[in-house]
């Protein structure tokens, strides 16, 4: 059946594709020719999220269902991870600074989404990396620039959440920095890209689906000065706002 739907969506699915790129290379330079005229600031940042989250969602016809981000400037957002598109959806909504694995900056306009976005990569395997990724987080929430990371460091179908990791929440108990909870889930729980699928099949699928339906959930934000009791409560308001989405369904 998954053949079969990609077989007859495949037209649709390749517009969308070039159109994505097309977008994608438009955004790229006019921040880069914005960041050499001015230099990185703010305003570029939300600008090139906003816009590349906005436009991406839109060509490939995800409808987002949500409630409002509490007012605040100064926090770690963390979702929990269900699909690539997740990080279309953050930055069209909460535009960022995003923690991501160094191997992005291999990715096509890797290096240039690092340099106007403010990209934070960090290779895991590497014990330097993380330190200073910890420090790069701390200095962008103390300059108010928001950072979004996925706790869990990988996609996951659910129903709820998988085990989160423990770094960013140290980082968040020792610097005092509020962390907001948010959680993402699909209406169709096949939107989500896990184990063997494919990024190209599971790719060309999703986009050759006339719409994509995502709820969004935020929860309030959560301090503690207790790494693993922070770590546990925002899993546990996730968790809850998840089975909350799928009851209400």
């Amino acid at each position: 059946m998954k053949q079969l739907i990609t077989i007859l969506f495949f037209p649709l699915a390749l517009i969308r594709l070039l159109l994505v790129l097309i977008a994608t290379a438009v955004i790229s330079i006019a921040g880069l020719i914005t960041l050499w005229m001015k230099g990185f600031n703010r305003n570029l940042q939300n600008w090139v999220l906003f816009s590349w989250g906005k436009t991406v969602l839109f060509i490939c016809g995800v409808k987002i269902n949500r409630n409002n981000l509490p007012g605040m400037d100064n926090y770690i957002l963390m979702p929990n991870h269900r699909s690539y598109l997740d990080i279309f959806i953050v930055a069209s909504l909460t535009p960022s600074s995003f923690v991501g694995k160094s191997e992005l900056r291999r990715w096509p306009f890797g290096k240039t989404a690092v340099k106007i976005s403010n990209l934070i990569l960090v290779d895991r395997k590497n014990s330097r990396s993380l330190l200073t990724t910890m420090g790069k987080i701390k200095d962008c929430v103390e300059q108010g620039i928001p950072v979004t990371l996925f706790p869990e460091g990988t996609t996951f179908k659910g129903p709820l959440t998988k085990h989160f990791k423990n770094g960013s929440f140290k980082i968040a108990a020792d610097a005092q920095i509020p962390v907001i909870p948010m959680a993402i889930e699909y209406r169709d729980k096949n939107d989500a890209w896990v184990d063997d699928d494919t990024f190209v099949g599971h790719f060309f699928r999703q986009l050759g689906k006339p719409r994509t339906h995502v709820d969004i959930r935020y929860g309030e934000p959560v301090m503690d000065t207790d790494y693993q009791q922070l770590q546990k409560e925002v899993k546990e308001t996730i968790d809850n706002m998840l089975g909350e989405i799928d009851a209400s369904d």
